[in-house]
C-alpha cells in the first residue's frame, strides 16, 4: 500500500521534472517549433499519475467485489434453473 503510494508521487514528481525541463528548454532551444508540439498539459499528467496509483491500489478489492458477486449470480442462476423446472412439472 505504502509502495503504491510512493511509487505513485515519484510518478508525479518525475512529471513535474520532466515540465519543468521542458519549459526551459522551450524558452531557450532554438528548437522551439519542436517544443510547441509537445503536450500543453503535462502537468495535468502529474494528477493522472497519482489517480492511476489509487486505481491500481483500489483494483484487487474490485476484482474480489466482482468475483463474489459473480459467484452469487452464478448460485441464483442454478436456484432459478430449478424453480423453473418445478414450475414447468407443476403445469403439466
Amino acid at each position: 500500500m505504502a509502495a503504491a503510494a510512493a511509487a505513485a508521487e515519484q510518478m508525479a514528481e518525475a512529471v513535474q521534472s520532466t515540465s519543468n525541463l521542458l519549459q526551459l528548454m522551450e524558452q531557450s532551444s532554438p528548437a522551439q517549433d519542436c517544443f510547441a508540439k509537445l503536450p500543453k498539459n503535462l502537468l495535468a499528467k502529474a494528477s493522472l499519475a497519482r489517480n492511476t496509483g489509487q486505481v491500481l491500489h483500489q483494483l484487487p478489492s474490485v476484482i474480489s467485489s466482482l468475483d463474489a458477486y459473480m459467484d452469487n449470480s452464478l448460485q441464483s442462476a442454478s436456484q432459478i434453473k430449478t424453480v423453473t423446472q418445478l414450475l414447468s412439472n407443476m403445469e403439466k
